[in-house]
């Protein structure tokens, strides 16, 4: 899944990360602050992984998202 995700500074990409990496579920591919950027790998449901990135305070909004080969 990829996001887009105001991110205005270095404090609001370590609070994406933080809120990523606490969830099980969810493996953080790229975090990319400069493009306002977050790429990430998951089970769970899109509006899940965006209510964690909400959650660190950053809007989100979902860009896109790609399945599996299997």
């Amino acid at each position: 899944l990829e996001f887009a995700v105001q991110m205005s500074c270095q404090g609001c990409a370590d609070a994406v990360r933080a809120a990523l990496e606490a969830a099980p579920d969810v493996k953080l591919l790229e975090l990319r602050p400069q493009e306002q950027s977050v790429l990430v790998e998951t089970t769970a449901a899109a509006e899940r992984v965006r209510e964690l990135l909400e959650n660190s305070g950053c809007r989100a909004v979902l860009k896109g998202m790609g399945g599996s080969p299997e």
